[in-house]
């Protein structure tokens, strides 16, 4: 936190990151809790409302005042990073928060950050915050604008008499009780209404529903997002359908090294993929099992002439690390009903092996590291191309992989 990048935030003036005060007071905690349940930010405190320095006398009881006030009267509390900071026209304190992933209350309230106001949330941000602490409530509450009759009932049928061979012929047991039962409908008066859960996977089109479930694939012509666009996907249908109409864009779209290697006595084609296809269809099965379906963004699958991008709305779940994620192991999933029924259906490997598999095929071939980031609104995995690594011996050709 260097004197040049407070000069910036201040010269910028406040906005949705960013907060002045004069003074320490209750106005920079309920700021602070709004940045964390939001998008992250910082209170400038010893600074007025035109990013004017006007100096703390005390500095210290300043930065004392903030960590005991986000401590005690902060739930969950927050532990916001508080710096004092000399400035040629005075003495300021940086207290910064980032987006937890978690819903913060101060005083039982709580605020949200919108462009420079911080105001209470409203009913409809609050049940949306609520949703991190408890994320897999949404799948199994009821699918906005969905009815019963937007279920594919022969789909269905064919899951449940795989899994439960005989069930639907069981005296009292209908498919509307099998469907409640597994979670993929709730009850509503006589009858039922499909839930996220249901709509996503049973569905004939959920993208009706809800556009942003779709998946989109795009075939870049360079290594930028402004390159042209050579080929594209928007899935439709329920999310097996979309995983294997991405792993068909895929297909169509990774390409294959064709190398003469030297084996001393004779040379010997070899072909070398771009990308292992076990690790990228593993990514993408990930990112539409563990995505934010109450988020109003999409699966996108870019392909670059260097890399492979898969990225999902949500962050990982609040008290998972991106350590632990790789590590292997972790059970915690924001939609167990869905993962559970991609992985009966082939699509997803063993509860939290994702990531652990998919960077073991990409050592495997010999590509460089993969890469991850993870922000509280999207997660995105990088694949790169193992063609950036290979040399232009004569004889080499590229050709799709069949």
């Amino acid at each position: 936190m260097d004197v040049e990048t407070i000069a910036a935030w201040l010269a910028a003036g406040e906005d949705s990151h960013t907060e002045f005060k004069e003074k320490y007071s209750s106005r920079v905690i309920e700021s602070l809790v709004a940045f964390a349940n939001t998008a992250g930010g910082r209170v400038l405190i010893g600074v007025n409302d035109r990013g004017q320095v006007v100096g703390l006398s005390d500095a210290a009881r300043a930065v004392e005042s903030v960590l005991s006030a986000c401590r005690e009267a902060v739930s969950a509390p927050l532990t916001p990073v508080v710096k004092v900071v000399q400035l040629p026209t005075g003495t300021i304190v940086v207290a910064q928060v980032k987006a937890t992933g978690r819903m913060h209350a101060k005083s039982r309230s709580v605020f949200v950050r919108h462009g420079r106001q911080t105001r209470r949330g409203s009913s409809e941000e609050i049940r949306l915050l609520t949703l991190r602490e408890t994320p897999e409530a949404y799948e199994t509450s009821p699918c906005p604008g969905a009815a019963w009759r937007d279920l594919d009932e022969v789909a269905l049928r064919k899951y449940f008499s795989a899994r439960a061979p005989g069930a639907l012929e069981q005296p009292g047991l209908t498919l509307t009780t099998i469907a409640i039962g597994q979670k993929f409908a709730v009850r509503h008066g006589d009858g039922a209404t499909p839930t996220v859960a249901g709509c996503v996977l049973f569905a004939g089109h959920p993208e009706w529903q809800q556009p942003t479930w779709r998946v989109t694939a795009l075939r870049f012509s360079g290594i930028q997002i402004t390159d042209p666009i050579v080929d594209r996907l928007d899935s439709e249908g329920p999310a097996l359908r979309a995983i294997e109409q991405a792993e068909s864009f895929l297909r169509r779209n990774l390409r294959v090294a064709r190398l003469l290697v030297d084996r001393g006595t004779h040379f010997e084609e070899q072909d070398v993929p771009e990308y292992p296809l076990a690790a990228a269809h593993e990514a993408v099965a990930n990112a539409v099992a563990h995505r934010d379906y109450a988020s109003p963004s999409q699966v996108f699958v870019r392909l670059y002439d260097d890399r492979l991008e898969i990225q999902n709305p949500g962050g990982l779940l609040a008290g998972v690390t991106l350590e632990q994620v790789l590590a292997g192991g972790e059970s915690r999933r924001r939609n167990p009903v869905i993962a559970e029924v991609l992985r009966q259906m082939g699509k997803m490997t063993t509860v939290g092996r994702g990531l652990a598999l998919i960077r073991q095929e990409m050592a495997r071939l010999g590509s460089q590291p993969l890469e991850f980031a993870s922000e509280p609104q999207h997660f995105r995995v990088t694949l790169p191309s193992r063609h950036v690594r290979l040399r232009s011996p004569a004889g080499q050709t590229t050709q799709p992989m069949t």
